[in-house]
């Protein structure tokens, strides 16, 4: 190896990491949990600084479940199902729900950036009769909330409504935001309107506190700012909150038992099934982070089958899927730049070494 050579291979190696390469996690990411690792992104991520998620609220294996179809980002989506009868340890209604670990608890003051997508199929009910006022048709109940900050109760048994929810009904998603005295909600905010079978970006900037003056929380869905900054008490007072996710419904939804003043059943024998989906869960110090993390969008068409994921047993401690419709043309970073940046400097040393053959061959 002549004296040219070793210099330009020096030279590559130097180089490669001056290249501008981003970061796989950048520093202000707080948390992800976003389903990739399949199955086992659904428990036992219980500990500080872990990632994806730590238990289920579920007793049926059919309630949550990792899916490769459809898919708004990365390997898997969560498929939450819940139906009456749906009722898990000594909590109250019907739920398919996931918990995280500690850093998805939020003390007052904390500001934090959220990302996520959120698909409600093309069968999706978002209303139902309201069991207590069977005779008045246009009562209602909605079809339950899909993303959750609830409060912790200072370390004892949670009572009464969380502070936030949110969810989709017919027409339209939806934010409430709960007075702790009447555990109903004071602020019933639409935010957007449904599209059924789409992928919804959801991107929330919140600053948590019970003070209405200090508290706030502005989102934009799909790009667009459909909550601009909005000062309101969006915790309890001396309480933490906690993210928690799935489907969460009233537990007369569905009841088989349940009949009109004239005697004829409100609902069949299936129990009134719901689903929804979710995927790409971050959470982070700033809008950049939430942002610029990953590539968004579909996968590529060349990128081959995705693995089934791993069977799917609920942690009784703690319809047809539509078609994939990605994120892209949103207005958001694509990614491929930091991508592209990747590949580059892991292809130096494999350029080096064709260089080192091609002059070998000269000589």
């Amino acid at each position: 190896m002549d004296t040219t050579t070793r210099k330009l291979i020096l030279a590559l190696v130097l180089l490669a990491p001056a290249l501008p390469l981003r970061a796989q996690t950048d520093p202000d990411v707080i948390w992800k949990g976003d389903f990739d690792d399949g199955a086992s992104s659904l428990t036992g991520h219980c500990n500080a600084g872990d990632n994806q998620w730590c238990k289920t609220q579920a007793t049926r294996a059919q309630q949550i479940q990792v899916v490769a179809d459809p898919l708004a980002q990365g390997r898997y989506a969560a498929r939450f199902e819940v139906k009456f009868g749906d009722i898990f340890s000594y909590y109250s209604d019907s739920r398919s729900l996931v918990t995280g670990p500690p850093a998805l608890w939020e003390n007052e003051g904390n500001e934090r950036w959220y990302r996520w997508q959120a698909l409600w199929p093309a069968g999706w009910v978002g209303s139902y009769p309201k069991w207590d006022q069977l005779s008045t048709p246009a009562a209602r109940s909605n079809a339950g909330s899909l993303v959750v900050w609830h409060h912790d109760a200072n370390g004892g048994v949670e009572h009464g409504s969380a502070p936030l929810y949110m969810g989709a009904d017919d027409d339209n998603i939806w934010l409430c935001l709960v007075g702790q005295a009447t555990s109903t909600c004071r602020e019933n905010l639409k935010l957007a309107p449904l599209q059924r079978s789409h992928w919804h970006d959801f991107i929330l900037h919140a600053k948590w506190s019970p003070d209405a003056s200090v508290g706030f929380l502005e989102m934009w869905i799909d790009g667009v700012n459909v909550l601009p900054k909005h000062f309101a008490s969006n915790m309890y007072p001396g309480m933490r909150n906690y993210l928690i996710v799935g489907l969460y419904r009233n537990g007369r939804i569905g009841d088989p038992n349940l009949l009109y003043p004239n005697g004829t059943h409100v609902y069949g024998s299936d129990g009134a099934p719901g689903v929804a989906y979710l995927d790409g869960f971050i959470i982070g110090k700033t809008q950049q982070s939430v942002l610029a993390e990953r590539p968004w969008g579909p996968s590529p068409a060349d990128a081959g089958p995705t693995p089934a994921p791993g069977p799917q047993a609920p942690d009784v401690d703690g319809g047809t899927p539509p078609a994939n419709t990605g994120l892209a043309g949103i207005g958001y970073p694509s990614g491929c730049t930091s991508v592209g940046s990747s590949i580059a400097w892991l292809a130096l040393p494999l350029l080096a070494f064709a260089f080192l053959r091609c002059r070998t061959r000269r000589g």
